[in-house]
């Protein structure tokens, strides 16, 4: 199908882009898969950084502010649609959401590290206490 003027030519940028940011995001998260092993050892007690986590594990995804400008991937605007608790969002951490580039982190992240960053992306939405 061709489009035809400027409009058009908006929409082909607008799907270039998109269909260009999933390669990134999926390059991204394969990456991560590879830079750390899956590991049976506990974190050190009280030890778990959950900013440096997010940050090399969540942030291509998320945003550096949660405010993810993807649809259903933002902290910041209330929307939970798999839960808000901290026991609901550990379990999305822990098993991911099938069919979405939310993948498991079971085997990468022990489970200290998962309940801080279940705690710590949590703070990104105001709403939430």
């Amino acid at each position: 199908m061709m489009f035809r003027g400027v409009r058009g030519m908006r929409v082909i940028a607008i799907g270039t882009f998109v269909a260009g940011f999933a390669v990134v995001v999926s390059s991204a998260v394969m990456q991560a898969r590879q830079d750390k092993p899956a590991t049976d050892k506990p974190a050190a007690a009280g030890k778990v950084d959950a900013a440096e986590i997010y940050k090399t594990r969540c942030m291509v995804c998320h945003a550096a502010d949660g405010n993810s400008p993807m649809p259903n991937m933002s902290f910041a605007d209330g929307v939970w649609r798999h839960g808000s608790t901290v026991k609901e969002v550990v379990n999305t951490i822990t098993n991911g959401v099938p069919q979405t580039a939310m993948m498991p982190f079971k085997e990468q992240l022990t489970p200290e590290e998962i309940t801080a960053m279940a705690r710590y992306v949590r703070k990104f939405d105001k709403k939430l206490k």
